[in-house]
């Protein structure tokens, strides 16, 4: 029988009551992932983004309605997801035909393996489009050493997309993106970094040297692979991340109104309408999403991606990370000392922790700089 897409959303839906771990203390956060991950390779939703025989490929909108679910139990969990989704819709719409990359597919999407990605480097202030390593070629065989401030997850991963440039035969370098395997890599991590929230995530930086042949590079450049394919899905994918916790978040609020309204009327009434305001900021959060998800799925937009789709899809980042962070304290005032407990029922401390990785996963900062430049470029209208 074959699965529909509202199938395996909805299964997603469930994925907590499958869970083969208790719910856990806060020590226990990359427990409980490494439980979801396991999870989610049982149900098959790896690589939903992928045909398979019995599952025809999910949407992009679907996909993030399935991070969203898994960001509802786990932020650390959503991460992955989002992350790994962006990979693997990188390999599926630019991996071509070519029967490496058609083997690669179909290994991949029969193991349910993740993908991690290795495009950021050390020495180049952040910018993906600058890569200092180069691959080198020794016959037909090609490596390529790089060293990452920060690759997550590489402790589940099967392979990993590297960003890296070529010289040409005119003596300029090209970008490429190369699939490789952690099979055949040589790696030295470094210490792994103990961040504020996403306990989940293992991340830590990397050296690493990648061996491949000349079927693992893309055909596609790879500034175009990040600006069509990689970026707006990373986006999309972390917008419907956060928009999971910020769902928590009021499910916690809602539940405790709903069990212990205040005694006072007013007092009452005050909570009720501040939460409503609460759930406007998430309504409009999911109206961004579903709008960059139209856009993503219009071709021509994505086909020819303008100065203003780029915009667009910074600008998602930006706004959905500031009204996550604005809900997640909303909740906390609601809650009040339940909320900022540690544990508990109504305890937010994980969530607004999670939360606050929002702002910096790409800094806000970086982005709003790069959309000023342009702004003078871009109308927008109703």
């Amino acid at each position: 029988m074959t699965m529909g897409s509202r199938d395996r959303v909805e299964l997603s839906r469930t994925l907590g009551e499958r869970i083969a771990f208790a719910r856990r203390e806060p020590d226990d956060e990359k427990a409980f992932t490494d439980a979801i991950l396991a999870q989610l390779r049982e149900d098959r939703l790896l690589w939903v983004v992928a045909d398979e025989a019995d599952a025809p490929a999910l949407s992009i909108g679907d996909t993030a309605r399935i991070t969203f679910n898994i960001a509802r139990l786990s932020g650390s969990a959503g991460l992955i997801y989002a992350m790994h989704m962006s990979q693997v819709l990188t390999l599926v719409r630019h991996g071509g035909d070519s029967p490496f990359f058609s083997e690669l597919l179909r290994r991949m999407v029969r193991d349910q393996v993740l993908v991690a990605s290795g495009t950021s480097e050390k020495g180049v202030g952040g910018d993906i489009f600058g890569s200092i390593c180069t691959i080198e070629e020794t016959g037909s065989a090609l490596t390529v050493t790089k060293e990452s401030p920060n690759i997550s997850y590489l402790d589940h991963a099967g392979a990993i997309l590297v960003s890296a440039m070529r010289g040409q035969d005119n003596g300029k370098n090209t970008q490429v993106l190369i699939a490789a395997e952690m099979k055949d890599m040589d790696l030295q991590p470094g210490h792994a970094a103990g961040f504020i929230g996403m306990r989940g995530v293992l991340n830590r930086p990397y050296g690493f040297t990648a061996k491949f042949g000349e079927a693992a590079i893309f055909a596609d450049a790879y500034p175009v692979i990040a600006r069509d394919t990689m970026t707006p899905s990373i986006h999309i994918f972390w917008a419907a991340l956060w928009s999971g916790l910020a769902s928590s978040a009021l499910e916690k609020v809602r539940t405790c109104i709903g069990k212990s309204p205040p005694a006072e009327s007013d007092v009452a009434d005050v909570m009720q309408s501040e939460f409503s305001r609460l759930v406007d900021k998430h309504y409009a959060m999911n109206a961004l999403i579903r709008d960059a998800v139209a856009a993503f799925d219009n071709k021509e937009s994505v086909g020819a991606m303008g100065i203003a789709h780029t915009a667009d899809v910074k600008r998602l980042k930006v706004l959905c990370s500031d009204l996550l962070t604005e809900i997640c304290l909303g909740a906390l005032g609601l809650l009040g000392i339940r909320g900022y407990a540690e544990t508990g029922g109504y305890s937010l401390s994980e969530v607004l922790r999670d939360a606050l990785s929002a702002r910096v996963m790409i800094s806000n900062y970086r982005l709003l700089t790069s959309n000023a430049k342009i702004e003078r470029f871009v109308e927008e209208h109703l």
